[in-house]
């Protein structure tokens, strides 16, 4: 793969793959020692780093969300069984 030149979508699947074999750590490690160089592919990590960081932030705030409804459910049973209310 010739830096100087655009990535074919290819080559970035085969480093999208890449990425996903190494894990975000070892992008990331990579990355920071220039082992990417400062090019296309480098651009492809970090594009590839910040889309792995939104997919946990949507997993988080989702379980979250479920936490909450599971919690209010619970509380709304108790009340009930309690007779608290009807």
């Amino acid at each position: 793969m010739n830096d100087d030149t655009r990535l074919a979508w290819r080559d970035k699947r085969k480093l999208r793959r890449e990425f996903e074999q190494l894990g975000r750590e070892s992008v990331r490690r990579k990355l920071h020692n220039g082992g990417y160089g400062v090019s296309q592919r480098a651009d492809l990590a970090l594009t590839w780093l910040g889309e792995q960081e939104a997919e946990d932030d949507r997993i988080k705030r989702w379980t979250l969300d479920a936490a909450v409804i599971a919690a209010a459910v619970s509380v709304i049973t108790l009340l009930a069984t309690l007779g608290i209310i009807k």
